[in-house]
């Protein structure tokens, strides 16, 4: 008797024993589930998220650097914004791309010179989109390649006038500046554009006689 009733309590004894380190080990298995759902959840992340972050840390950095007073610190936004958009647009066909952060002290951000720059910038990326759209005629890679570069400034532009309304800024000599800003690019794409398509135009020409 003294057995039979001994065997059930050794028995119980030992389910509630195992009981705390059953509930450890779950516990162990699901902080490893938790550790593992958040590496691959953060191994998701595309490149274009992580390339919008930057952009938006590089464009907050220049917003700390606006005053009413600094025009050039204004056009310095809006350099920056723009080519930040450039290589955004760019990124996923052409690869990442060495973003001009710098905002570098005795800079000439004239609307004329910023406009230089930023077509400068992205007009130097069209031979890469050529070897990538090998199959495509003349015409057609400058009219995507502008399409792309046409459609980041247009961003580029809209953020830093936000960002320069937001801090009641964009009005006088720099809304003016910015504008300026604008139809200057306008035409240096349009005159880059010309450009190709007539070096093309003049190559067929002489290959023909």
């Amino acid at each position: 008797m003294d057995i039979k009733s001994a065997a059930p309590s050794n028995v119980k004894g030992r389910e509630n024993n195992n009981t705390p380190t059953s509930e450890a080990n779950a516990s162990t298995q699901n902080k490893a589930n938790n550790t593992s759902s958040a590496v691959n959840s953060s191994a998701k992340v595309s490149v274009s998220q992580l390339s919008r972050q930057m952009m938006n840390n590089s464009i907050l950095a220049a917003q700390e650097e606006v005053s009413i007073s600094a025009g050039d610190k204004s056009m310095a936004l809006l350099y920056r914004a723009a080519i930040e958009a450039i290589n955004q647009e760019l990124a996923p066909t052409l690869g990442d791309n060495a973003i001009q952060k710098g905002v570098d002290s005795g800079v000439d951000y004239s609307p004329e010179a910023t406009a230089d720059r930023i077509v400068s910038f992205a007009t130097n990326f069209f031979s890469i989109h050529q070897q990538q759209n090998k199959s495509m005629g003349l015409d057609e890679q400058v009219d995507s390649f502008m399409l792309k570069i046409g459609d980041a400034i247009d961003q580029g532009f809209k953020e830093a006038s936000d960002i320069l309304s937001g801090l009641k800024v964009l009005e006088g000599d720099i809304a003016a500046g910015v504008d300026k800003t604008y139809e200057l690019i306008q035409q240096g794409l349009a005159q880059f554009k010309q450009d190709k398509l007539a070096k093309d135009e003049s190559q067929s020409v002489t290959q023909a006689t």
